[in-house]
């Protein structure tokens, strides 16, 4: 495909994207996975609901009960990135969905009151069509708003995430792969520059290698249980010094860019304008070997951790805004914390405790 073609290419991908999500908020789902999906599209979507495969099923466990809480749901986009990474085409987007909780979902009681539940989106289109997408929720984000937080308080501000300004591109309309690039090198050269175990004792005081590729006032919104926060030292304090105290040995895996899509490591790396994606399935793996993070004792265990991280950059190329999806449920499941089977208990203590 020629220079001239990719960009219409990319942007015909991201309308297609933020048109089926519109159409799952509102429309007719089967009608709306059949006319943008492939029939044994792959559904990779936080814990609880893990894989499902095929449109079908997809709707049945998960597009259909997501409507009957939300009903009158619609899907708030605060951007739109394409781009194509290890030779596939590939479309992002995260956003909040906005509805009125109308019925339980996951066990989590409905509030019959406004709800945003954030989301993002990651998918892989072949043929004009996603062949793989994958969900990533907030869910603990919304146990909060129902009044059910699982955890102790937020180092961070648990404020609903804001969308960058309005006139900063990466809408649905187009795609600029020629900028993308460079962000998304810059992007990735601060990731290969975070720091490593033997710098940790020195964080406090000192800049890490990958200090200088940030805003000094730059915005790190983070997923429910962590919280968001501004400023490099806000960053530190608020989630790097409890993680790293947590996951001392956090690593990426590594990825094989001739292997499968699913394998380890990063399954998407995109750049488009002044933003960036990567995320992996899992992305980091870690011991959980101390207790400041999510307030929880350490217990040993090794992690795998499902992330995705959204960037923004400013004028100057530095990275002013990163939204971070993590699978916290997921997690904590890893470390032996069921938090929907706890919920059932608390939403409903008359339920035998004795096992069946």
């Amino acid at each position: 495909m020629n220079a001239i073609a990719l960009p219409v290419r990319h942007a015909t991908n991201k309308a297609m994207l933020a048109s089926l999500l519109a159409e799952l908020a509102q429309g007719d789902i089967p009608a709306a996975l059949a006319r943008h999906c492939h029939p044994d599209c792959i559904f990779d979507i936080f814990h609880p609901f893990n894989r499902i495969e095929g449109i079908h099923a997809a709707a049945e466990r998960f597009w259909q009960p997501l409507r009957t809480a939300f009903p009158n749901a619609e899907q708030r986009l605060a951007f739109v990135i394409g781009g194509t990474y290890e030779g596939r085409e590939q479309v992002s987007s995260w956003g909040h969905l906005m509805a009125t909780f109308d019925a339980p979902w996951l066990g989590i009681p409905p509030t019959h009151g406004l709800i945003a539940l954030r989301f993002g989106v990651n998918a892989l289109v072949r043929d004009g069509r996603i062949a793989k997408a994958y969900v990533l929720l907030d869910i603990v984000d919304l146990m909060a708003q129902a009044g059910l937080y699982p955890f102790r308080r937020m180092p961070g501000s648990p404020a609903q995430w804001a969308f960058p300004p309005c006139d900063t591109g990466a809408t649905a309309l187009g795609a600029d792969p020629e900028q993308g690039a460079t962000t998304l090198a810059i992007v990735r050269e601060m990731q290969m520059g975070l720091p490593k175990p033997a710098e940790f004792a020195t964080l406090e005081t000192s800049p890490s290698r990958h200090s200088h590729h940030w805003h000094p006032d730059m915005n790190w919104y983070g997923p429910a249980g962590i919280g968001s926060m501004r400023g490099q030292r806000g960053f530190r304090d608020f989630h790097g010094a409890l993680f790293l105290q947590a996951f001392p040995d956090r690593s990426g895996r590594p990825r094989d860019p001739n292997g499968p899509e699913d394998g380890p490591g990063h399954y998407t790396q995109l750049g488009d304008g002044r933003y960036a994606v990567t995320g992996g399935w899992p992305s980091l793996v870690a011991t959980h070997l101390g207790g400041e993070w999510l307030g929880l004792p350490p217990t040993g265990r090794r992690i795998e951790m499902r992330v995705a991280d959204w960037y923004r950059l400013d004028a100057d190329n530095r990275i002013i805004d990163n939204w971070v999806m993590m699978d916290i449920p997921h997690i904590v499941h890893q470390m032996g914390l069921d938090l929907f089977h706890d919920l059932g208990f608390i939403t409903n203590p008359a339920q035998p405790r004795w096992p069946r």
